[in-house]
């Protein structure tokens, strides 16, 4: 009797169970928040950035916390980030992915990974939460491997002992020396050619030199400057240079007293010469040390005495003596 009734039920039944299936606005119970995780690469080689992500579907009022990545030995994280919510059925779905690049040949295994949520309860507080992805696990492939034809390709060779060149570094050596030998020779050169050769002053006589120096203190003028002080010093040790030089005693080491007393019985001046030295010494003394005022400088008593002092020569085709004067400068040269 039913099956005249409802001769086609079972296709009816049928299709109205695959309609429900189909239609998306037919809602079926679904877990509050799940979640799977996968790679985008299932046999990466060396050197290939894989892409890791976890998919989390969730009810709207829950809220995902980024998860804290554990990254196994042979992997290198680029970067991470999350995706846009996507909703879906009635539910939010979110995408985390971690970017990592391939160090290591062999099987890798990504650990199962926490992501934390707040969700509320059945008293409307909020809660916290954690739900856990599967591990995923996939194998590095080595490029060899891959190769149909690898037996060109052969084994790193150890590192190979080479000797130091030691003769190259002793050319080197060489040459930087020789080359600071020549600039040390060329400095020379050039600083004796810019040092001014000058007269020695050894190849001169006691009364060269005392006329020399004389002319020199005159072309300072330090009189006319006021420095009459100085002046007489200088002038001093000028004189008493020229004696010691000329009468061979030290007499800018003695006293005037003391070279008075040595010429009393110096057979090599006369008595007038015996008493201008005494008189130019103690005049320059009385100046020098007494801060006697000057009235006259004298010089020129000193460069008449040298003069006339000067020794006598006797020439072979001559039967009277030369006296022999020194060559004297004029005041503005030195």
């Amino acid at each position: 009797m039913m099956s005249k009734v409802f001769p086609n039920f079972l296709p009816v039944l049928l299709s109205a169970f695959i309609f429900t299936l189909t239609n998306p606005f037919v809602s079926w119970c679904a877990e509050p928040v799940s979640i799977t995780a996968q790679v985008d690469i299932s046999q990466p080689t060396l050197g290939d950035i894989v892409t890791y992500s976890i998919t989390v579907t969730h009810d709207p009022d829950i809220v995902l916390h980024m998860p804290e990545y554990v990254i196994p030995e042979g992997l290198e994280k680029v970067e991470h980030g999350r995706g846009n919510p996507k909703k879906i059925n009635k539910q939010t779905t979110q995408e985390f992915w971690l970017k990592l690049r391939v160090d290591k040949i062999g099987p890798v295994i990504l650990p199962s990974i926490p992501v934390v949520f707040d969700a509320p309860d059945t008293n409307k507080q909020i809660v916290r939460g954690k739900i856990m992805s599967s591990e995923v696990s996939f194998e590095v492939q080595s490029l060899l491997q891959l190769e149909e034809n690898a037996s060109d390709i052969k084994d790193i060779k150890p590192i190979a002992s080479i000797k130091a060149p030691w003769t190259h570094y002793i050319w080197k050596a060489l040459a930087v020396l020789c080359l600071v030998a020549l600039g040390y020779w060329l400095w020379k050169k050039w600083r004796n050619k810019s040092t001014p050769k000058t007269k020695p002053d050894f190849v001169l006589t006691a009364e060269e030199k005392a006329m020399k120096e004389l002319s020199e203190l005159q072309s300072r003028e330090w009189m006319k400057l006021g420095r009459i002080s100085d002046h007489f010093f200088e002038l001093s040790e000028i004189f008493r240079r020229y004696l010691e030089n000329r009468y061979d005693f030290p007499a800018q080491e003695w006293t005037t007293e003391e070279i008075t007393t040595h010429f009393k019985n110096f057979s090599g001046l006369n008595e007038t010469q015996k008493l201008q030295t005494r008189t130019l010494l103690v005049e320059i003394d009385k100046v020098k040390f007494a801060k006697a005022k000057a009235h006259d400088d004298p010089i020129d008593s000193v460069i008449r005495f040298i003069k006339e002092a000067s020794p006598v020569l006797v020439l072979p085709d001559q039967t009277t003596p030369t006296q022999v004067s020194p060559v004297t400068e004029s005041p503005g040269r030195s």
